[in-house]
C-alpha cells in the first residue's frame, strides 16, 4: 500500500493558537487583540467560530471565565 502525503495547505489555526486565543479572550482581550497577537485575522477566527465544533466551546468556556479568576500556566517561548 502506498503512504500519500496531505495535499493543500495547513489549518491556519492548530491547537497552540487555539490555546493563544482562549489565553488573550480570557484575560479580558478583545477578538481583535487577540487574533493580532496570535496572528491570524477575525476573518478567520470567524470562520472556525462558524465552522468548528471544539473551537467554537473553547472559545465559549474562554468567555465565561472572563470575569473569573483564571490561572494560565501556560507560557509563551
Amino acid at each position: 500500500m502506498e503512504i500519500r502525503k496531505a495535499i493543500g495547505r495547513k489549518p491556519k489555526v492548530t491547537y497552540t493558537t487555539m490555546l493563544r486565543l482562549a489565553d488573550a479572550i480570557q484575560h479580558n482581550s478583545t477578538i481583535t487583540e487577540a487574533c493580532r497577537w496570535t496572528g491570524i485575522s477575525r476573518t478567520t477566527f470567524f470562520y472556525y467560530m462558524r465552522n468548528n465544533e471544539v473551537f467554537r466551546e473553547k472559545m465559549d468556556a474562554a468567555k465565561e471565565n472572563q470575569n473569573k479568576v483564571v490561572f494560565s500556566f501556560f507560557t509563551i517561548t
